[in-house]
């Protein structure tokens, strides 16, 4: 008992290295925790609901901190969701090492605590609502008292910015340098497929989703374009920006469209359409992210440890 009362003593030695500006050590816990809590939630509300607290006492603290502070910590954006400044990002990164810390501390005393808070992560809408939905029932169901904001987002939240805890990304990571922890979590196949409706249409007749040149850069969309002229194929006259609007125009109309085989493959309104001339096998790595400064809150590793075991992308 001795031996883990001197190794939490170090701990809490080592937290207030860590924590060696003057307004944290003047601040109290609580009003990190505030913070904390809007950084996550980016909302009083959300924050309110994470922290089991009324919204009035949300912004009560949170004008008092920003009071001894001596500068604003929150701006209100133009879709109404709190953002952190560069002063309140510096110290949800030193309240995070409070918190990381506390945690072990506890876990040396004996004291573990269930694993709970609010996970928030990101993907395109396809993966959300394709992949992660339908199987992340097993998760909940092993951790019932975490909760998970699911954010579809075709273009890329902010880790470095404190908008997202996780995000799941294809292709390699190219965001926040050494902040950002990033790991292969599955590599996606691609094919092209039609639906099954509309039998007296010949595949060969049927036009082709192309993407809009906005998003032209897009590995699917430079291969949807190859592969349309490969087969001769017209354009749709629809300009996708995604996968999932692809998804749903391709089981809803006559017309082809370059999906991921892991859902389109196993979907029995779709058939994969061959071609007149053997294709490159189409692949995308699928990329796991998340801030270094989220290494080792409990919550997160064991989202982490889910996602890269579950084998969800192949």
């Amino acid at each position: 008992m001795r031996s883990k009362l001197q190794s939490a003593k170090l701990h809490f030695q080592c937290v207030n290295l860590h924590l060696s500006s003057a307004i944290m050590q003047d601040q109290n816990w609580n009003d990190y925790r505030i913070l904390l809590a809007i950084a996550r939630g980016q909302s009083v509300s959300a924050a309110a609901s994470l922290l089991g607290v009324n919204a009035t006492t949300i912004s009560r603290r949170l004008k008092g901190l920003e009071e001894k502070s001596g500068t604003p910590l929150c701006l209100r954006d133009r879709n109404g969701i709190l953002r952190l400044t560069e002063t309140a990002t510096a110290l949800v990164e030193q309240a995070e090492g409070m918190e990381r810390f506390a945690k072990e501390a506890d876990k040396l005393l004996g004291q573990e605590s269930i694993l709970g808070g609010t996970i928030r992560l990101t993907a395109v809408p396809f993966i959300l609502t394709r992949i992660i939905v339908p199987n992340i029932g097993r998760f909940i169901e092993a951790y019932p008292n975490i909760q998970i904001s699911l954010m579809p987002e075709n273009k890329n939240l902010s880790l470095t910015r404190r908008e997202i805890d996780l995000a799941i990304r294809f292709g390699e990571p190219r965001e926040g340098g050494h902040a950002v922890l990033a790991q292969r979590i599955g590599r996606m196949s691609f094919s092209a497929y039609t639906t099954r409706a509309f039998p007296d249409l010949p595949l060969g007749d049927r036009p082709w989703l192309t993407y809009d040149p906005v998003v032209g850069h897009l590995p699917q969309a430079k291969w949807t374009e190859t592969v349309a002229k490969s087969y001769k194929g017209r354009p749709a006259g629809i300009l996708m920006h995604d996968l999932e609007t692809a998804f749903a125009t391709v089981t809803e109309m006559p017309v082809c469209a370059i999906l991921p085989d892991i859902i389109a493959g196993s979907d029995k309104r779709l058939i994969r359409v061959e071609g007149p001339t053997a294709m490159e096998t189409m692949t995308r790595d699928v990329w796991l992210m998340r801030h270094k400064d989220m290494r080792g809150l409990d919550r997160i590793e064991a989202m982490t440890d889910w996602l890269t075991t579950s084998r969800l992308f192949g």
